[in-house]
């Protein structure tokens, strides 16, 4: 086994990192343009069934070219899948379910905001603790999610509950960037990882679905809505994530991820006509600022990523 070697995060890690940040920020306008009275759980449901078992779909097949029509061998990865499935599944009931009981500024920002940290955290646990650039960038950019929300100009207080409920939902998507990340540090090929975990989160999401109103789907703008969802934003959006981590860490990929509130911000102010203060300007200066911050000049301890030592 060669001995574990320092590599750094390719400037185009980053770029593929960004990409997806962008897609995953053009969901709150795919969701604006769709039908009314939709229930949010159900519009998380079915955007991961679809991309999920899209995801699922590319995988057997790239696993059937690369090993046959041999199985997996059951062992711990198997662990790091079902964690990072379920976290997926875990941050689509409780993000939607936080904004429904702040709103969206505040929901969101609790949840983007809160997730590169405990992305920190897991990773410093996990005995590898995250660089001072991360920290910096990181609340850099939690900070400017706080001025973006407008929360601070708020005079209702937040209800507990859904606070509770977006942080749980921001440290669901660190726990998928970490048990990602994990993979393929272990050997896992990019696309297998990627769609193993989003498989997972697909029959998981499938499950649900029973149980949760879809008539929307009847509607033509609603058709729509789940055709941009799963294929552009779960199976375009993971995939150039699960590319980009790696030779990004979770924490570092998290941060950079951050372009999502930049692009639903200004897809809100050019597609649906919000308007931004100043002091929300500001903030998606400074979120801006974070994530370029974390993009640059980062390095990671990486464990054979370039050449994997066991199979999934």
């Amino acid at each position: 086994m060669p001995t574990p070697q320092h590599s750094p995060s390719t400037p185009l890690a980053s770029v593929l990192m960004l990409g997806a940040g962008v897609l995953f920020g053009t969901t709150g306008t795919a969701q604006a343009l769709g039908p009314d009275g939709m229930d949010p759980l159900s519009v998380g449901a079915v955007r991961q069934v679809s991309g999920g078992l899209i995801l699922a779909l590319v995988g057997v097949i790239a696993w059937m070219r690369r090993e046959g029509a041999r199985r997996p061998r059951p062992s711990v990865k198997i662990g790091w899948v079902l964690l990072g499935g379920a976290s997926i599944m875990a941050f689509q009931a409780t993000f939607f379910a936080g904004t429904q009981a702040n709103g969206v500024a505040v929901g969101t920002v609790v949840a983007l905001g809160s997730s590169p940290l405990f992305a920190g955290l897991f990773e410093w646990l996990a005995g590898r603790p995250p660089s001072r650039r991360w920290l910096v960038a990181t609340l850099v950019a939690v900070a400017g999610l706080v001025l973006l929300s407008g929360a601070l100009g708020s005079t209702s207080a937040p209800d507990p509950l859904g606070l509770l409920l977006s942080i749980v939902a921001g440290a669901s998507y660190a726990g998928y960037a970490v048990a990602a990340a994990t993979l393929l540090r272990q050997g896992t090929h990019a696309l297998i990882a990627t769609t193993a975990i989003l498989g997972t989160s697909g029959v998981i999401a499938a499950a649900i679905l029973p149980f949760v109103d879809t008539s929307w789907l009847a509607e033509p703008s609603g058709l729509a809505m789940a055709f941009w969802l799963g294929p552009v934003t779960v199976v375009a959006a993971y995939l150039l994530m699960g590319t980009a981590l790696r030779t990004l860490t979770a924490s570092t990929a998290v941060t950079l991820g951050l372009a999502e509130p930049i692009t639903a911000a200004t897809l809100g102010v050019v597609v649906l006509s919000e308007a931004l203060t100043t002091m929300q300007w500001t903030g998606l200066a400074a979120v801006l600022a974070g994530v370029l911050i974390a993009g640059t000049r980062g390095r990671i301890r990486r464990s054979s990523l370039s050449r994997p030592q066991t199979k999934y």
